[in-house]
C-alpha cells in the first residue's frame, strides 16, 4: 500500500476486490476526482447488475474491464450490495476531498 494514499480510503478499499481499478487508484494516491469517477462508474455498473436492468449485459463487461472479473464469478447478491455500499462511501469521501 502506498504510504501517501489517504488512510480512510485505503481502509475502505480493503473491502473491494484487489484488482479493481478503484483500489489501484487509491493505492497510487491518484487525484480524488479520478478515484470518485471510477467509483461512480463501478456503482452504476453494479446497480445495473443487481437491478437486472436492460443495461445488465453492458454492465458486466465494464465491471470485468475495471478489475471485477474474478470477483463477479465468485460473489452473490449480498456481496454485490456490500461492495456497492463501500463504493458509495469511497465516492462520497473522494468527492468531498476533491472539493477541499
Amino acid at each position: 500500500m502506498n504510504s501517501h494514499a489517504h488512510p480512510i480510503l485505503s481502509e475502505l478499499s480493503r473491502q473491494l476486490p484487489e484488482d479493481a481499478l478503484t483500489v489501484q487508484y487509491i493505492q497510487q494516491a491518484a487525484e480524488f476526482d479520478k478515484i470518485a469517477g471510477q467509483a461512480q462508474k463501478d456503482i452504476s455498473c453494479l446497480e445495473s447488475m443487481i437491478g437486472a436492468t436492460e443495461d445488465r449485459q453492458t454492465a458486466k463487461p465494464e465491471l470485468e474491464k475495471s478489475g471485477y472479473r474474478e470477483w463477479l464469478s465468485q460473489s452473490d447478491t449480498e456481496e454485490h450490495l456490500r461492495v456497492l455500499g463501500t463504493l458509495r462511501l469511497i465516492a462520497d469521501l473522494s468527492e468531498d476531498l476533491a472539493e477541499e
